[in-house]
């Protein structure tokens, strides 16, 4: 039985960046480079970021099931496609969408009526600014 890669987590890994948060690079090739969350990949601690850890890949043409314009099969065309490829969640930081820098993310319980209230919501960490990430 092959051993799994240090990378990889035995199990699922509860991550405090979702889909949509935008996120700074902290290390790597793209450090310094910003870029929204596509995807989200928990099984495997790992994110897709747009514009951020960008590939190469080389295709063939190839037909669709569809018909063209003309009868036959549609075709798609080829050649070298930049696309993203994920990348551990470990090596970006969330950019606080109030004071604009990146920052750790903490978990904060919302205030109830006559009983304490067991809904979570994420807080910025940053000592100048402690306000709430999501826009519930």
């Amino acid at each position: 039985m092959p051993l799994p890669k240090p990378s990889m987590p035995d199990k699922p890994v509860r991550m405090r960046v979702h889909k949509g948060d935008t996120v700074q690079v902290i290390t790597g090739k793209d450090v310094t480079k910003r870029g929204e969350v596509l995807a989200a990949y928990p099984k495997r601690n790992q994110l897709l970021v747009k514009g951020v850890n960008m590939i190469t890949r080389h295709t063939k043409d190839r037909q669709t099931n569809r018909p063209g314009a003309f009868g036959g099969s549609e075709v798609v065309k080829g050649g070298r496609v930049e696309k993203e490829a994920p990348m551990l969640a470990c090596k970006v930081m969330v950019v606080c969408p109030s004071c604009h820098k990146p920052t750790r993310v903490g978990l904060a319980f919302r205030d109830g009526a006559d009983k304490p209230a067991r809904r979570k919501y994420r807080v910025c960490k940053h000592p100048e600014c402690g306000k709430p990430l999501d826009a519930r």
